[in-house]
């Protein structure tokens, strides 16, 4: 659904109660069972992340139907506002996520520090089984409310991202990070120790002032944070390695808390505030694109098939990361992103028999 309006019947919330009821959620049967409505809080500093006040049609609905909802999170695997479940629950709450905004109380799945976990096997090609956040997993219904935008490892983030990496405890976040391994460029290194304050486990030294910067592969964790970090580019990681088995980890983790939900799941994605970045950073850049509206669906595979094709039928806006202004129809992220097959999440969930990444689009008024 696009974003025009005529009047408060065309509001932004009336929208996003259409789109919920058009994949069925207003005719599901939610009497007592507990609902997981997955967000993303944001970390602080961030702008881009969901606003509250989308949240609130969805648990509308929910509620209407005699379910109890709660707005469910998980602890990050870096060390930020949201790394366990005290520093989360003030995040949230200065964000604007409490319940009398939202209608829902908010909960943190994976527990105080990021361990209560159930496993639940899968047949991916790099994960027999995956570590999913408890209060997920015992959820009776998943709802999952996802920003649509670009990624600087996976090439964007989702349904898909929110579903893998949102959903997973902090053990099964550190097993699909685990293959990145960053590397500094001596002669591109500026001594200047930004990266040092950044990373979280401290991983990132030097021994005497003037001497290489080293990154101390048995204590990273693989996050990425340092690429970010680095305003000159001297922090690398093997990208046609290291991201994908990243991206295709995610994508199996993804598949099964899907497993686990598949009947009782629904998907709807924001597209505004289109940024490059996800929304784990204290910052959030200038969009990629103008905004586009709201999309729904039961399969979360097509869902972001459908949001990258709107992405990219989008102009592109020159004042951001894309540097200049690409015409409709050119791959937006892959211009931010060259070193990435952005689509490899989508061909990925197609090996491994999740989701399907054909899809009808049907647009609503």
């Amino acid at each position: 659904m696009g974003l025009r309006a005529k009047g408060p019947a065309d509001s932004h919330l009336a929208k996003i109660g259409k789109l919920a009821a058009s994949i069925g959620m207003d005719g599901f049967a939610w009497k007592n069972k507990l609902v997981a409505l997955k967000t993303h809080f944001g970390e602080r500093g961030s702008s881009a992340f969901p606003r509250p006040i989308y949240v609130r049609p969805l648990v509308d609905i929910i509620k209407a139907g005699g379910g109890k909802p709660f707005l469910a999170e998980t602890a990050t695997l870096y060390t930020g506002s949201r790394s366990n479940a005290v520093d989360h629950l003030e995040t949230a709450i200065r964000h604007g996520f409490g319940i009398e905004v939202t209608g829902a109380p908010l909960f943190i799945c994976d527990g105080l520090t990021g361990r209560d976990h159930q496993m639940v096997p899968v047949n991916g090609i790099h994960m027999r089984e995956v570590s999913i956040a408890s209060g997920i997993y015992e959820a009776d219904a998943l709802v999952v409310l996802s920003h649509f935008k670009g990624h600087e490892v996976t090439g964007f983030g989702g349904a898909l991202k929110n579903l893998g990496m949102g959903c997973s405890s902090r053990a099964a976040k550190l097993a699909m990070h685990t293959s990145i391994r960053p590397e500094v460029l001596d002669k591109k290194c500026v001594r200047c120790g930004r990266c040092f304050d950044w990373c979280s486990v401290r991983a990132i030294s030097q021994k005497k002032p003037g001497l290489p910067v080293a990154i101390d592969p048995d204590l990273c964790r693989g996050c990425g944070e340092c690429l970010i970090a680095c305003r000159v580019g001297a922090i690398r990681i093997n990208w046609d390695n290291d991201a994908r088995q990243v991206t295709e980890k995610m994508v199996e983790h993804a598949m099964g808390v899907w497993s686990t939900k598949k009947d009782v799941s629904f998907f709807v994605n924001i597209l505004t505030d289109i940024v490059p970045l996800c929304d784990c950073y204290g910052f959030s850049d200038a969009p990629v694109v103008p905004d586009i509206g709201f999309a729904a669906s039961t399969d979360p595979v097509a869902l972001d098939a459908a949001c990258l094709d709107l992405v990219n039928a989008q102009a592109g806006l020159a004042n951001s990361a894309l540097g200049t202004a690409l015409k409709a129809d050119e791959p937006k992220f892959d211009h931010v992103y060259p070193k990435l097959d952005v689509r490899l999440q989508l061909s990925h969930a197609s090996k491994i028999g999740f989701g399907n990444s054909e899809y009808e689009r049907i647009i609503l008024d």
